[in-house]
């Protein structure tokens, strides 16, 4: 019978330490909570068996050592769409209230804090990977991938993860990289620059919000949130 059987997760942690702990029946999103050096098991509760066997300790260990230029640039923008949308779905009309007037209350805007956050988080994300790198062919090649997920963000619709990584790319510790820039071809140039001038503030980000307002944009989108708190600010100081 079913009863005789458990869900169990198995992973690696450094120095190759085995972990194995039992999941909860109800327990949601098992695709989105596995991490890279970990494992999903069915076990049968009368069996004391060990689930990963030790010769597979070690792959398991380099499975989870993955480069950034070793992913694919569409696999990473559609978890970075998973990753935001789980969270901006989540927010509660009542957040954005509290927010703009900045009350304080037992519920708090826990949601739309970490969705604000995810702009900056994966900002530095896309700097630090630039910067560690050392090499400078490879250093082009990863400015070259980010160009490429950002361009599959703005595919997806993903505008909040599309600037952040714009913002990374424009960012002045990367831009100062001319000897790394001028290796960039010209087609991924272009491509930057064009998403860049999306982000061109004047006339009130009038470029930005032609594009979400054009007729082949159609819901559900992630908004770019920085635009979204300007003018939530600017209809309450108006009224």
């Amino acid at each position: 019978p079913s009863t005789n059987y458990t869900l169990c997760e198995v992973s690696v942690a450094e120095g190759g330490f085995v972990k194995q702990r039992t999941l909860p029946d109800q327990l949601k999103n098992l695709a989105e909570r596995i991490g890279l050096a970990s494992r999903y098991y069915i076990k049968n509760i009368h069996d004391s068996e060990t689930l990963l066997p030790d010769e597979n300790t070690q792959d398991l260990q380099k499975e989870s050592h993955v480069a950034l230029l070793q992913l694919n640039p569409v696999e990473v923008s559609t978890q970075l769409m998973v990753e935001d949308f789980t969270i901006f779905r989540q927010i509660e009309a009542t957040e954005y209230v509290e927010d703009l007037f900045e009350i304080i209350s037992r519920y708090g805007t826990p949601n739309l804090t970490t969705f604000s956050a995810l702009v900056n988080r994966e900002m530095m994300w896309v700097i630090s990977e630039i910067v560690a790198e050392q090499n400078i062919h490879k250093r082009m090649r990863v400015i070259k991938q980010f160009i490429k997920i950002a361009r599959q963000c703005k595919e997806t619709q993903n505008f909040n993860s599309m600037f952040a990584i714009v913002s990374g790319l424009g960012h002045g510790s990367v831009v100062r990289l001319k000897s790394t820039w001028e290796k960039i071809p010209s087609k991924y140039q272009r491509l930057f620059n064009e998403m860049q001038q999306l982000m061109d503030p004047s006339r009130n980000m009038s470029r930005y919000r032609n594009l979400i307002n054009a007729d082949n944009v159609q819901p559900p989108i992630i908004p770019f949130y920085p635009v979204v708190k300007k003018d939530l600010t600017f209809i309450h100081l108006g009224n």
